[in-house]
């Protein structure tokens, strides 16, 4: 199991002034509201979809459709080396039920059904406990314990823009980092900064024969440009 594992304890870091939580102004009420006409950059060779499913209580969804696009923008720019890139290819509302996500079942009961070959399934969530320590986390790699071909991202609306890309690192075989410049470190240090963070070359190489291999098996699909 992989984690973005630092507790609200650790929220005066400077860093999380990058955090965007949903605002409850928003005029966004349905899913049909989230943009999924915005594609991937040409630049990417490999344009990969997400499927999100995200939690809505009365009408409106948790995190806003700005927060999941910058979460997406930059997740693309940290991929950009490897000439991947990801699309909202479908928007799924779900219910207020999986508001909180505590136990290694919930997140087992969040995707199981859901889940599809072809593209990435990410879920938007307003709570993540940590299954492992007290306290809660801002997303995860998760594997189906029933089938653990079945994997999919789960973010909780505390995840600053680069959980998606980090979980995504994980999607694609990476471990966590003991390398202070990689954005698979989530062991807290200051230098290099958060923003000056990414993907080290050997984590490049690495993703790039696993975003093959998934491509070649069917576990991904490439997406039109059309």
């Amino acid at each position: 199991m992989s984690t973005w594992g630092f507790v609200v304890a650790m929220a005066s870091w400077a860093w999380l002034a990058s955090w965007h939580a949903s605002e409850p102004g928003s005029d966004c009420v349905a899913s049909t509201c989230w943009n999924t006409a915005e594609r991937c950059p040409e630049t990417a060779a490999h344009c990969l979809g997400i499927t999100l499913h995200v939690v809505h209580i009365a009408g409106r969804p948790v995190g806003e459709p700005a927060w999941v696009h910058e979460q997406i923008a930059t997740a693309n720019r940290h991929f950009a080396a490897i000439e991947v890139a990801f699309e909202l290819a479908t928007v799924e509302a779900i219910g207020s039920n999986h508001r909180e996500v505590v136990t290694r079942l919930d997140r087992d009961r969040l995707g199981r059904h859901r889940f599809t070959n072809g593209t990435i399934h990410v879920f938007v969530v307003e709570h993540l406990a940590d299954v492992d320590a007290a306290g809660i986390i801002r997303g995860v790699h998760w594997r189906d314990r029933r089938d653990t071909t079945k994997r999919w991202i789960i973010l909780s609306t505390a995840a600053m823009p680069g959980v998606l890309a980090h979980e995504l690192g994980h999607f694609f075989g990476l471990p966590h980092s003991t390398h202070r410049a990689s954005i698979m470190n989530k062991r807290p240090h200051l230098h290099p900064p958060w923003a000056e963070r990414s993907f080290v070359p050997s984590e490049r190489q690495k993703m790039t024969r696993r975003a093959k291999e998934l491509i070649q098996s069917g576990a991904l699909l490439i997406r039109s440009r059309a």
